[in-house]
């Protein structure tokens, strides 16, 4: 019986010491968050074909989206760093951001070809 207790002592505290996400990490379901909001801004960036423009307007929105999460730029870094060196972290982010990526791209589509299937307005023919 005493074999029994400790076996389940030493389990309880294995289980117990599991490491999880430091403090100092933006939690994985507000990083997804996050990351999602830096890829729509990437993709808008990647339009603007002047670099310096393209800088300068990169900048406000990345401070705009710390801003919008109660983050700074240091904080967003550290967490990017350590989800990189927990890949299977990573993933799980990435396989949410990549499906809501592909739920936004999939409805601008579909906006895309309703405005092009709507019949053209005929132009009245001139007044003589």
């Amino acid at each position: 019986m005493k074999r029994l207790m400790w076996v389940f002592v030493a389990s309880l505290l294995a289980l117990g010491c599991k490491p999880g996400i430091p403090e100092n990490i933006i939690k994985p379901d507000k990083m997804e968050k996050i990351v999602y909001d830096m890829h729509i801004v990437d993709g808008y960036l990647s339009t603007i074909y002047i670099p310096d423009s393209a800088r300068r307007v990169a900048a406000a929105y990345y401070i705009g989206i710390y801003k919008k999460f109660k983050i700074d730029s240091a904080s967003y870094f550290r967490s990017l760093t350590y989800y990189n060196n927990n890949p299977e972290e990573l993933e799980k982010i990435y396989k949410n951001v990549s499906k809501k990526l592909d739920a936004q791209k999939a409805k601008m589509q579909r906006a895309d070809s309703a405005s092009l299937a709507k019949p053209k307005l005929q132009e009245a023919a001139p007044v003589k």
